[in-house]
C-alpha cells in the first residue's frame, strides 16, 4: 500500500489508548431489532452461553472480519493511495495515516489539507473503507515501517458521550485517553447480549444513542431486565486486545461490533441511484 505525504499538524488519537476495562461476559440475552438482530428476548445463563464458543484467542483475520461491518473514511490521492500526514508530536515528526468514523469530519480535514497543500490535495478525495480492511493494512504496513502510525479518529459526539458515561460511573478520564469509545450494556446478571442470525452475541456499539434505541425497543418485551441495564463504555483498543490475548476466554468469540446507524445510512445512500426516476421500471 503506497502512501502520499503532506504536512499536517494535528493531535494523534492512538488506537491503543483506553477508557475502561471490559468485564467478563455473562448473562442476559435481550433481542432487539437491528438489521439481522432478532427481537426475541430470553434469558441466557453464563455457562450455557460460553459453552457455545471455544476458548482461546482469535486471529487477526478473524478480528478483521468482525470489523468489516464498520465503515470508516480515508483521504486518498488521485491514484488511490492514502495521504500520510507528517505530525509534530513530543518534539519529533511522525507519519500518520488516519481513518475517520465520521465522513463529514474527514471531508473537513480534506478541505484543510487542500488549503495548506494544494499541489498534493487538489485531486484528493474521501473514500469509504471497512474498518477491517484498514486494520489489516495497518498491521501489514506497521510490520514494514515502525515509524508509520495509524489512527482511527472517533466522532466528537461519541467522545463526549463516553466522557458523560464515565462521569456518571464516577470515573474522571481525560478526553485524549478515551480513544475510540464503544458502548455496551451491563446489569447485575452480566453484559447485555442479543440474538443475531440465531446466535447470541455481545454487542459493542459505536454510537451510544443506537444502544439506547435498542434498549428502548427491547423494553417493550422485557422491561424489568432493560430497566436494570446500565450503559457503560470501553475502548476499541481494549476490546481488540482482549480478542487477541493468548489467555482469551470463550466470551471473546461472542463479540460483535455495531456501527453507527448514521454511518450505515450514508453508505447505503452511496448505493442508491443519483436519479431514482431514471431507474428502469419493472415490466408488467
Amino acid at each position: 500500500m503506497r502512501m502520499t505525504r503532506c504536512n499536517v499538524v494535528s493531535p494523534v488519537r492512538s488506537l491503543c489508548r483506553c477508557a475502561a476495562q471490559v468485564g467478563g461476559v455473562a448473562g442476559i440475552l435481550i433481542g432487539t431489532a437491528w438489521g439481522g438482530l432478532a427481537v426475541t428476548p430470553v434469558w441466557a445463563q453464563e455457562n450455557a452461553l460460553l459453552a457455545q464458543a471455544a476458548a482461546g484467542p482469535m486471529s487477526r483475520q478473524e478480528v478483521a472480519e468482525r470489523l468489516n461491518l464498520v465503515p470508516v473514511f480515508a483521504i486518498v490521492s488521485q491514484n488511490g493511495t492514502p495521504v500520510v500526514a507528517n505530525v509534530e508530536r513530543d518534539g519529533r515528526t511522525i507519519q500518520v495515516v488516519s481513518f475517520w468514523l465520521d465522513q463529514a469530519q474527514a471531508q473537513q480535514v480534506l478541505e484543510q489539507v487542500k488549503a495548506s497543500n494544494p499541489e498534493i490535495a487538489s485531486q484528493a478525495r474521501v473514500v469509504p473503507l471497512s474498518l477491517g480492511y484498514a486494520y489489516e493494512k495497518s498491521e501489514e504496513e506497521r510490520a514494514k515501517n515502525s515509524d508509520l502510525y495509524f489512527e482511527v479518529v472517533p466522532r466528537a459526539s461519541d467522545v463526549e458521550a463516553a466522557k458523560q458515561v464515565l462521569k456518571e460511573t464516577g470515573q474522571d478520564v481525560p478526553a485524549e485517553a478515551i480513544g475510540v469509545p464503544l458502548f455496551y450494556g451491563r446489569s447485575g446478571e452480566g453484559l447485555l447480549t442479543i440474538e443475531q442470525d440465531g446466535h447470541e452475541v455481545v454487542p459493542f456499539f459505536f454510537d451510544r444513542n443506537d444502544l439506547r434505541r435498542a434498549l428502548d425497543r427491547a423494553a417493550a418485551q422485557n422491561p424489568d431486565v432493560v430497566g436494570k441495564t446500565q450503559i457503560e463504555v470501553t475502548s476499541l483498543a481494549i476490546v481488540v486486545e482482549r480478542m487477541l490475548a493468548p489467555d482469551a476466554q470463550a466470551d471473546v468469540q461472542k463479540i460483535a461490533f455495531i456501527p453507527s446507524r448514521s454511518a450505515l445510512e450514508y453508505i447505503q445512500s452511496l448505493a442508491r441511484p443519483a436519479n431514482p426516476s431514471a431507474s428502469p421500471q419493472p415490466q408488467r
